[in-house]
C-alpha cells in the first residue's frame, strides 16, 4: 500500500534532508466549523521546538518535500534525543491538495475515530509492525498525520498520542495544546568502581592461558551502542567456526537489566561465583551461538561477559562459565 512508503522514506530522509519550510500548490477550501487550510504547508511548524523537545525529540525537525507522483505529502521528521529511551522516529505531515482515499490505497482502520485536539483521528494499518500512524481528514483534498516508529507498536502509539494534540493545535481550527511534561533522561550518570577500571585487567596472562582457543592479549575499545561502556576483546584463534571471542564489558552507567540482549529478558540461570550472582543468557539477543552473563556492581553499573560457539549448541556457554570465576576474582570493589 502506498501510504506506508512514506514511513520508510522518512527514516532515510533524516540523514539527507535539511530545512523545514515546504510550499505546495493547489487550492484549499474552508471546512465547516474550522478555519481555511493554508496553501503553504510547513509540516515542521506543526510542532514548535519547545513541544518537540518536551516530547523527547531533537530539534529542529527535518523536512521531506511533497512528491505527488508517489503520493507523498510534505512531512517533517524528528529523531529522539540521545538520552531518551526508547529511541524513535516521528513524522508529522499535512497534505493540502491530495485525495485521502487514493493515498490510503486500501489501508484499513485499526482503531475507531478519536476526537483529539478538535479533529477526528484514526489509526490505519501499516506494513511496518512497529509503526503507529494516525490521520485526520481536514477536507476532501487535505489531511494531516502523526506517525511514530519506536521498536514496539504499543510504545509507538503511546508517543503518537502524546504528539497528536500538540500538532493539532497548529492546524486551522485546532484546539489549544494541553500542557506536556518534558521528557527527561532516565539514564544514570557514569560512576562507581568501573569508571576508572580497565576491562582488559579482568584476565591476567596466566588466566587467559587457561581459556582454550583465545588470544593471549586483549584489545580495549569504547562501545558505539552502549553509552559510556568500554570492553576488552580476546579474539578466538580457531578460525571462523568453533570458539567465538571472549569479551568483558564495563558499564559504569548501565544497570544490570539494561544490556542489549538482556533487557526485558529473564536470565535462564543464576551462576553463584563466590557469593556474586551472575545472570546467564544462552542465545543472548536471540543469537543461537552467543552466550552472555551479567553482574550488578552498583544499582546503576554492571559488568557483562560474552562469548559463544559456532557449530555445537551444547558448547555455547562453556567459555563464559569457565571465565566467570577468573573475571570475578579481578573485579574492582
Amino acid at each position: 500500500m502506498r501510504m506506508k512508503w512514506q514511513a520508510a522514506a522518512a527514516v532515510a530522509a533524516v540523514a539527507v534532508v535539511t530545512g523545514c519550510t515546504v510550499t505546495v500548490g493547489g487550492s484549499a477550501s474552508p471546512v465547516p466549523g474550522q478555519g481555511p487550510v493554508a496553501k503553504a504547508a510547513d509540516p515542521c511548524s506543526l510542532l514548535s521546538p519547545e513541544q518537540a523537545d518536551a516530547l523527547g525529540f531533537k530539534t529542529p525537525g527535518r523536512a521531506t518535500k511533497e512528491d505527488k507522483e508517489r503520493l507523498q505529502p510534505p512531512m517533517c521528521l524528528w529523531s529522539t534525543k540521545d538520552d531518551v529511551d526508547p529511541s524513535a522516529v516521528m513524522n508529522v505531515g499535512v497534505a493540502t491538495d491530495m485525495d485521502f482515499n487514493e493515498y490510503l490505497a486500501g489501508a484499513v482502520p485499526k482503531s475507531k475515530p478519536e476526537q483529539i485536539g478538535g479533529f477526528s483521528w484514526t489509526q490505519y494499518a501499516s506494513i511496518m509492525p512497529d509503526d503507529c500512524s494516525y490521520y485526520a481528514v481536514l477536507n476532501d483534498r487535505s489531511f494531516a498525520f502523526v506517525g511514530v516508529s519506536a521498536g514496539k507498536l504499543e510504545q509507538s502509539c503511546a508517543l503518537a498520542k502524546l504528539a497528536i494534540p500538540q500538532a493539532a493545535a497548529h492546524l486551522p481550527g485546532g484546539r489549544e495544546a494541553p500542557p506536556i511534561t518534558p521528557t527527561t533522561s532516565a539514564k544514570p550518570e557514569p560512576g562507581g568502581p568501573l569508571l576508572s577500571a580497565d576491562p582488559c585487567a579482568m584476565l591476567k596472562p596466566d588466566q587467559v592461558a587457561r581459556l582454550k582457543n583465545i588470544s593471549p592479549t586483549g584489545e580495549k575499545d569504547n562501545s558505539s551502542s552502549v553509552p559510556n561502556a568500554t570492553y576488552c576483546l580476546w579474539d578466538d584463534t580457531d578460525g571462523d567456526d568453533g570458539q567465538k571471542a571472549f569479551e568483558v564489558w564495563f558499564g559504569p552507567s548501565t544497570p544490570v537489566t539494561e544490556w542489549p540482549g538482556a533487557k526485558d529478558v529473564t536470565p535462564a540461570e543464576t551462576v553463584d561465583v563466590g557469593g556474586r550472582k551472575w545472570g546467564l543468557f544462552p542465545n543472548m539477543g536471540g543469537l543461537r551461538v552467543t552466550c552472555g552473563a551479567t553482574l550488578a556492581i552498583t544499582e546503576t553499573s554492571s559488568v557483562q561477559v560474552v562469548s559463544g560457539f559456532i557449530g555445537d549448541d551444547s558448547k555455547t556457554c562453556d567459555l563464559v562459565r569457565q571465565g566467570l570465576p577468573l573475571v570475578t576474582a579481578n573485579l574492582p570493589g
